[in-house]
This record gives structure tokens, C-alpha cells and sequence, in this order.
């Protein structure tokens, strides 16, 4: 060439499919592209000297910014050269350009080693592995104990010479478990040994639980909540536990965000569309980089913690296994973020309920047939009827629905039933009012009560009461509670 290269800088810079180093006359490196900040994750080498990066630069070849002091360069030059990447030196292969700009000449330091990402992805697939690895045996250990834990909470809670400070303790102590299984949960997930376990449940229920957790460490930092349900929201198929440890991932790194800015606000939302249940999750906070946007769910990337050279701890798993959680669900996560104007997040999980519980009963349960039984269900919410209906029709069940305790009664005073699904709380009597005239019924059915609350059997009915199913549940265990009450 006989005329400095001549193009437009950004441009050049940013449509180069590798890793790129633009280094200035004085040997300091002052721009790098996306490329190479992946190379680097969340180091940041904008400022560093040439030879911070490559140290043997002069053993290795005529250095061409050095003589650019005494001859315009023309040329690029190929060499071979020891780049420092993670404090471990690399042999790699660079093609140096110079590159006009409107002011001076920069040298592009183009790195066309394409083996170089490759061992750095090894490098941390092994780390990923091991820290997986580490994450199981924890994790399986704590649920050992938690389990534990749990059982005898319970088993206390089911005793009646309680006190009503001793319930109030009992549950605090279960609220404590349910949390420390959460964070089980959360190293489960890191290590993919964390079995997916769909329920039906609302989301709005999730976000509250969720709330509820995070509120007392939010009110120390000075942070307000608030929450609007704009719509009611169908029950949805999904795994609680997950989408909790989803949403927690994303509240805590909201926290984060607002550690050191004026106004600190979270604002949280719910709303239905005929495809969508949405999650919207807003913060005022530092907001995000343009050029993090991208990476932000991406395992191991961060800019907190020893990764991102913070005192404001992180690992950079939670967004990466929040995305996943979603994604696993059918679901999207979009991100909108102005640094210095906060970060928002927006979920949307799809509502196909139907669909879901059809294809999962095809698939599995194969050892669950109803064929020939009759089974009731008195529920007040038709929606999650007739989920319930769906599910017990895919197992050759024939399945009677009453909206109130007045049709369920009405129904076993003029119909047999094998099994009779009774919800606890109803809009016109309670379950225990119908459980007065079912005990007399000459073709008593087998009773199984649906109920969110440990405490809700009441002993007068132990006697006529077969199986007590607490929401939320899965099909396992609605079939199961089926299937035990009906001694199949």
C-alpha cells in the first residue's frame, strides 16, 4: 500500500470477527472490541501498556509503533507473540494494522489465534465442573438436614396442645427452612442435578413469597417495594421453586444496583394477556453498560466480586440461571437499561397450561389409570377445576365439577362418587359443613381435602377424611392422592 489505511474507525473496529487491541503511538492500549472483552470477561485493560499484554513484544519481532516514530507505516505485519491472559501466558499469532483516524495512526493488534477461545472455554467448562461438582455434595447434605428440619416442624405443628406463640414460632421456623432451601435450590441448579418439578401455583403467590423474603433486607438499604397485580392470574404449570430462585436472582441484583444511588425504588408487576402471563421488574438503580447489555447472562460475567473488582459480592450465576429457569419454561427475559436511569426487566411465561398438563400426563404417570371411577371436585376457582379436570380426564377418570358446596352436596345427595376432591375454603360453606352430612351418606365417597394450610384438618373428621393435599401440588401427588384414597 502506498497510503496509510484510511477507514472509518468504529466501523472497522466493531465488524472485525476476532479479538481486537487498538494500541495508540505511546504503546497504550485504548480501545478493545466485543471480542476481546469477552476474551478478557470483566478485566478491564483499556489504559494498560502494550507490554502489560504482551510482554516479549520486542524479542518477538520489530516492534512497528516504534517505528512509526521515524517512517509513516504502510503495511501489516504477522508475528508471533506471548499474550498475558489471566495471569497465564499464551503463545498466539496477531496481525498488526495501522489504522488512520482523524487526528493520528493507531495499530490494530488483531488476534487471529481462533485456538485461543476455544482453551479458554475449556479452561472454564473445568471450572464450571468443579464447581458443580462441589455445588451437589453441598447441596445434598443440606438437604439432608433441611429435610430434616422440616419433618419435625411439622410433625410439631400437627399437635394440638400447641400454644399460639408456639404455631407463631413453629412457622417462623418453616418460613427460615423454606428460605434455606431456596439457596439449596440455587447450588442444585449450578451443579444440573436440580430435577424439574411442575406444580400448579400462581404467579402472583410466588411474588409475594418472593417480596416477603426480600423485604426486611431491602428496608435496611433504604429501598421501597412496590407491588400491583394488575390482573387476576390463571394458575400456571410450572416449577415454584425455580421460578422463585428466578425472581430472587433478579430482585437481589436490583439491590445491587441501587446500593449507591439517590433514589432507591423496586417496582414489581403482574399483568395477562391471552398468550402471556408478564412479569415486570423495575429498578432505579446504576443501570447497565450498552456494551454489558449483551453478556449480562452469560455464566461467570459480572462487575461485582473478585470477577468484576467489587466489594459488592457476586459470582456471576444468577442472571445465567435465572435465563435458563425462564427459557426452561417456554418463557422470555428482556432487558432495558440506561446507565444512571435503572435497569428493567420483563418476563413472560406462556399460558398453556392445558397444553402443558396434557402433554405431561401422556408422556408420564404411566402407572396411574382411573378407569371406571367417578371423581368430584368442589372448587370455587374454575380455572384450576379445570386444570384438575384435564388431568384426571387424561387418566380415563369421569370427572363431575361444582363451583360451591351447595352443587357438590346436591350432587352426592343424587350421585354416587368414587372420590370426592374438597376444597377448604368455599364462597358459600366451608369443607368441614359438607363433611357434616357426607359422614352420614349411605355411599360415603372417599374424601381427599385440598388445602394451602398445614393446620386445616380438623380432628372431628379424621375418621372420614382420606388424603389432605396441600397446595401447591404436582400431578404426582395429585395422582397419588388419588390413587391412595381409592386403595388402587
Amino acid at each position: 500500500m502506498d497510503n496509510p489505511v484510511s477507514l472509518e474507525y468504529n466501523t472497522l473496529l466493531n465488524t472485525i470477527q476476532a479479538p481486537v487491541f487498538v494500541v495508540d503511538a505511546s504503546k497504550h492500549i485504548i480501545d478493545i472490541n466485543n471480542h476481546t472483552k469477552r476474551l478478557f470477561h470483566s478485566i478491564d485493560i483499556i489504559g494498560k501498556s502494550c507490554k502489560d499484554i504482551f510482554p516479549e513484544c520486542q524479542k518477538s519481532c520489530a516492534c512497528p509503533v516504534d517505528a512509526a516514530d521515524y517512517k509513516i507505516p504502510t503495511d501489516s505485519q504477522r508475528c508471533k507473540q506471548v499474550m498475558v491472559l489471566n495471569t497465564v501466558k499464551e503463545q498466539v499469532e496477531l496481525c498488526i494494522i495501522p489504522v488512520q483516524t482523524a487526528h493520528d495512526i493507531v495499530f490494530f493488534h488483531i488476534l487471529t489465534d481462533n485456538d485461543i477461545q476455544n482453551r479458554q472455554n475449556l479452561v472454564m467448562l473445568e471450572k464450571n465442573m468443579t464447581i458443580s461438582t462441589l455445588a451437589s455434595g453441598i447441596a445434598h447434605e443440606f438437604n439432608n438436614m433441611n429435610a430434616g428440619i422440616q419433618g419435625i416442624v411439622e410433625l410439631l405443628l400437627s399437635q394440638e396442645e400447641l400454644s399460639s406463640a408456639g404455631i407463631k414460632d413453629l412457622k417462623t421456623i418453616l418460613k427460615i427452612v423454606k428460605r434455606a432451601t431456596h439457596l439449596i435450590d440455587q447450588l442444585s441448579m449450578l451443579a444440573h442435578r436440580k430435577p424439574s418439578k411442575q406444580m400448579l401455583v400462581n404467579i402472583e403467590d410466588i411474588v409475594n413469597d418472593c417480596v416477603s423474603i426480600i423485604k426486611p433486607q431491602f428496608m435496611d438499604a433504604g429501598i421501597t417495594i412496590d407491588v400491583n397485580h394488575k390482573d387476576r392470574l390463571p394458575e400456571l404449570f410450572l416449577d415454584a421453586n425455580k421460578i422463585t430462585l428466578a425472581l430472587m436472582n433478579i430482585f437481589l441484583n436490583a439491590r445491587d444496583a441501587m446500593i449507591d444511588t439517590e433514589e432507591k425504588k423496586l417496582e414489581i408487576s403482574t399483568s395477562l394477556n391471552d398468550i402471556y402471563v408478564t412479569i415486570a421488574i423495575k429498578d432505579t438503580g446504576c443501570g447497565i453498560k450498552e456494551e454489558n447489555i449483551q453478556r449480562i447472562f452469560e455464566p461467570f460475567f459480572t462487575t461485582k466480586g473478585p470477577l468484576g473488582h467489587s466489594n459488592i459480592p457476586g459470582t456471576g450465576l444468577g442472571l445465567s440461571v435465572a435465563l435458563g429457569i425462564i427459557e426452561e419454561h417456554g418463557g422470555t427475559i428482556a432487558v432495558e437499561s440506561t446507565v444512571g436511569n435503572g435497569t428493567a426487566f420483563t418476563i413472560q411465561l406462556p399460558v398453556n397450561t392445558d397444553d402443558k398438563i396434557a402433554s405431561e400426563v401422556a408422556v408420564n404417570y404411566t402407572e396411574y389409570d382411573f378407569l371406571g371411577k367417578k371423581i368430584l371436585i368442589v372448587e370455587d376457582d374454575p380455572e384450576f377445576a379445570t386444570i384438575l379436570q384435564r388431568a384426571l380426564i387424561a387418566k380415563n377418570a369421569e370427572v363431575i365439577y361444582a363451583g360451591n358446596g351447595a352443587e357438590g352436596l346436591h350432587y352426592l345427595d343424587n350421585q354416587s362418587v368414587d372420590c370426592a376432591l374438597l376444597d377448604v375454603h368455599l364462597p358459600d360453606m366451608t369443607v368441614w359443613d359438607i363433611l357434616k352430612k357426607v359422614q352420614y351418606m349411605n355411599n360415603r365417597p372417599n374424601v381427599i381435602i385440598v388445602s394451602g394450610n398445614y393446620l386445616a384438618m380438623n380432628n372431628n373428621y379424621i375418621g372420614i377424611v382420606d388424603y389432605v393435599l396441600l397446595k401447591p401440588f404436582d400431578l404426582e401427588e395429585l395422582f397419588n392422592a388419588i390413587k391412595s384414597s381409592l386403595a388402587l
